[in-house]
């Protein structure tokens, strides 16, 4: 055998040992920061560390804007790694502070769905509002139907919404409304809502029958049909936002190798195809995972361009104003 030849399988022998050496010895910790349902990152973990057995997984479950506010107070000694499931619109607001990767599969997402400058964050899933109906308080044939609904005043003391100072998909929700309506309606809203700290409480509470109607993603809304709650989706028929949550890595974190490691296998089709299915019934923002069995088809919800940048920017302005709206006593 010529020294060439020798040498060629040499090093093909090398770089297959090295990457199931590589495999076997990763090891050490990783902190997630998640702002999907505990599920949604406890089944995450479970897969991941199926695969990764040595590395020891923490997560961190928080609402949007409170894991922002996090990573914000952390800029100078970050203590997580990844930041999981928040809306793209929030993770603008600490691009700075995100680090640039590109995974491996990076031809697999669309350039919508990623960040194509500088790689820092992907997409997860689409975060599609809707109503969720306690279907034994409200008749479905009674419920809300448009989001000028939400403000009728029979619907006092029975709609739970959750604070958008300390929830993404709620700030979203704001947006949403003052997009359509402006702040007036918001007002109305207020009048017959009560705020909850947490958006996990939203479709929490209307599964149990402590409030009868909510606005949340849609599939918590499933989720909770999977638990035999009697609850049901509604999409508003004067639209809804078409928008995504992403994923990224912490700038800074203590444990960069291992969060590469994970978002490689997070924006895997296996890794996403998890969430897509019950109990978490999440469209995915990768084209190739079916789409959740069960859901409205797309082509049949109404949906208006959502502006991710311009939410951004508004954010502190609108959480400003909401929260003297929300002052008021009458």
């Amino acid at each position: 055998m010529g020294k060439c030849k020798q040498r060629a399988i040499f090093m093909v022998t090398g770089a297959v040992l090295f990457l199931f050496t590589g495999l076997a010895m990763a090891g050490g910790n990783l902190v997630i920061y998640n702002a999907g349902s505990p599920e949604l990152g406890n089944d995450l973990v479970r897969a991941f560390n199926i695969k990764y057995p040595d590395i020891k997984t923490e997560i961190i479950r928080q609402g949007s804007g409170e894991l922002i506010t996090r990573i914000k107070g952390e800029a100078g000694k970050p203590q997580g790694d990844v930041i999981l499931a928040v809306a793209k619109e929030n993770l603008e607001v600490i691009r700075s502070l995100l680090q640039s990767y590109k995974v491996r599969e990076d031809a697999a997402f669309p350039d919508d769905v990623k960040d194509i400058q500088e790689h820092k964050f992907y997409g997860f899933s689409f975060n599609i509002q809707a109503f969720i109906i306690n279907t034994d308080l409200v008749p479905l044939s009674e419920a809300p139907k448009t989001w000028t609904d939400l403000g009728d005043s029979k619907w006092r003391g029975q709609v739970v919404l959750a604070n958008p100072a300390l929830s993404g998909s709620a700030y979203a929700q704001l947006y949403q409304m003052v997009h359509l309506y402006g702040w007036d309606f918001i007002n109305k809203v207020r009048k017959v809502t009560t705020f909850v700290p947490k958006s996990t409480l939203v479709y929490t509470f209307v599964g149990r029958g402590e409030f009868a109607i909510g606005v949340t993603g849609e599939g918590n809304v499933f989720g909770e049909i999977n638990k035999g709650h009697p609850v049901a989706a509604v999409y508003p028929a004067d639209g809804t936002g078409l928008r995504f949550d992403a994923s990224g890595i912490i700038k800074g974190g203590p444990n960069l190798d291992n969060a590469k490691i994970f978002m490689d296998w997070l924006t895997s089709k296996d890794a996403l195809t998890i969430i897509s299915k019950a109990p978490h019934f999440r469209r995915m923002a990768r084209p190739d995972v079916p789409p959740p069995p069960g859901l409205k088809p797309s082509a049949e919800i109404k949906f208006f361009p959502y502006e991710a940048m311009k939410a951004s920017k508004s954010r502190n302005d609108y959480l400003q104003k909401f929260g003297e709206i929300f002052a008021q006593r009458k």
